[in-house]
């Protein structure tokens, strides 16, 4: 595709699909001259996903995955029935086979499969096929499978490349070869991908996706009878994942909280379909919900479901728009943890950089009705405060614990042992209760000394998908305080937990 036909949407999943696909962080130039496009649309476009938080760049000039695409990527892996039912099928083939054993998905429109999950039998030798991995459909039992299922269409009119000397190219060949599988319900393969590999593979369906489930196995470690065993068990682990990928009715409307007003650009809105695959992987319906929910008309949504059904973002048929493989092949690559201290380090650097001040991000632990700092970047400032970070704190005393509080469940306060901890601490109840309203109706809270006798607090809430999740507090000695401007400190600190909130939360929200 060259710069003239390449659409503004196409070009923008092409440099995530770089970003998330290089191992490396990659340059303006670089990634110009791989895509065939211009410097000032490749420069553009990743100046957009900066923004949105898509991309992050580096100190040497250099781009590379964002925070928000990580995000999208943990949530995937969450709530995506493949990837969250993967694991366990795999593990437990892993143990049965003694070998690696893979999930791996049609790359449609691409005549590949994508490793989108694995697992490894601890062994000696072992098979280290990455998720990311993509493989070719014709050679091998993982993309064979998959072709029995789809059709010998699927893999276009170019001549098929021999991966090893025992790769069959010849279409007649093959179309035999995929009548035999049908008829044993799984597939056998010894070096026709990798020369020195045998396994066995299975395909499955799974929410518009077409997939399947190999072991892999060195060939000098697997006779004729382990293949005979192997080919059972993947098509059991195959019907297994098919039982636990149930097709849901979609709901007529999307039900997404946000309406965005149309307007703004093919990036925002391309990045707001993103989230609302995400966010709905049982589907949703590409007409007016939709539209709304990413800020288009009706013509502009219709172009871009087609570009995301083209690239393989999405999956259609006709009425239902369905995460495609291309989504959950950038999720396999980006893995599914989601820590929050890594993904929001760069808007607390900012902060502290921006303030002066030390800062400190605070996670909330339901269970324990306490809340931990987990991330603590110090001030510039000549003479700042220190914190430690992997310290739990209170919820009651300190302005990092009473921001996270005045958004709790009131059981979560009325369980609470209101322990002095310095003669500032709050212990009465009724008392609390007033400045946690206060605390709500502006939007943040301070602390003077409650929980460290010589620090002074200021701290603002940050949600995740509109339940409290932390916040993030400004520390500061009490000494410096009257030469601080406090409510300007506050405004900061409050629009950076705004910001935090937008990163971790999967319903695109509009901008603060």
């Amino acid at each position: 595709m060259n710069e003239t036909t390449a659409s503004s949407n196409d070009r923008i999943v092409e440099v995530l699909h770089a970003l998330v696909t290089r191992e490396q962080a990659t340059g303006v130039r670089e990634l110009a001259e791989a895509l065939g496009a211009s410097r000032s649309t490749v420069n553009r476009i990743l100046l957009g996903l900066v923004d949105q938080e898509f991309a992050l760049p580096t100190a040497a000039g250099a781009y590379r995955v964002g925070p928000r695409l990580r995000v999208l990527a943990a949530a995937l892996h969450a709530r995506h029935p493949l990837l969250a039912s993967a694991g366990d099928v795999l593990e437990e083939l892993a143990e049965q086979s003694e070998a690696t054993v893979i999930v791996a998905v049609h790359d449609a429109p691409r005549p590949q499969a994508v490793v989108i999950a694995r697992r490894r039998h601890p062994g000696p030798v072992e098979y280290s096929l990455e998720p990311g991995t993509v493989l070719p459909l014709h050679a091998g039992a993982t993309g064979r499978a998959i072709l029995g299922r789809i059709g010998l269409g699927a893999l276009g009119p170019e001549a098929l490349e021999a991966r090893t000397p025992e790769t069959v190219t010849d279409r007649t060949e093959l179309a035999g070869l995929l009548d035999q599988d049908r008829r044993t319900g799984y597939v056998i393969s010894v070096g026709q991908q990798f020369p020195l590999a045998a396994g066995a593979a299975a395909a499955f369906s799974c929410v518009g996706l077409t997939g399947s489930i190999s072991i892999t196995k060195p060939r000098y470690l697997t006779d004729d009878e382990d293949l005979a065993r192997f080919g059972p068990l993947a098509q059991t682990a195959a019907r297994t994942i098919e039982d636990q990928c149930p097709t849901p009715p979609v709901p007529a409307n999307l039900p997404l909280g946000t309406t965005h007003p149309a307007g703004g650009t093919a990036l925002e809105r391309m990045t707001r379909l993103l989230a609302v695959l995400v966010a709905e992987p049982a589907g949703v319906h590409p007409g007016q919900s939709l539209a709304r929910a990413i800020g288009a008309n009706i013509a502009t949504t219709h172009r871009l479901v087609a570009t995301a059904t083209s690239t393989g973002l999405a999956l259609t048929d006709g009425t239902t728009l369905h995460p495609g493989p291309r989504l959950l092949h950038w999720a396999a690559r980006l893995g599914p943890a989601r820590d929050i201290g890594a993904l929001t380090g760069h808007i607390l650097r900012e902060l502290a950089e921006t303030t002066g001040e030390t800062i400190g991000l605070a996670q909330l632990n339901p269970a324990t009705g306490t809340a931990e700092m987990t991330t603590v970047i110090n001030g510039v400032q000549p003479l700042h405060y220190g914190l430690a970070s992997g310290v739990t704190i209170p919820l009651y005393a300190g302005a990092a614990g009473k921001a996270i509080l005045a958004h709790c469940p009131l059981d979560t306060l009325e369980a609470l042992e209101l322990e002095p901890l310095t003669e500032r601490t709050p212990v009465d109840r009724q008392a609390l209760v007033e400045d946690l309203q206060a605390i709500r109706d502006r939007g943040w809270a301070t602390a003077d000394g409650e929980r460290i006798p010589d620090a002074y607090g200021l701290s603002a809430p940050y949600f995740i998908d509109g339940t409290i999740a932390g916040s993030i507090t400004a520390t500061v000695a009490r000494f410096r305080v009257p030469d601080l401007d406090l409510d300007a400190l506050a405004h900061t600190i409050q629009d950076a937990a705004h910001r935090i909130t937008r990163l971790l939360t999967i319903t695109p929200l509009p901008a603060a």
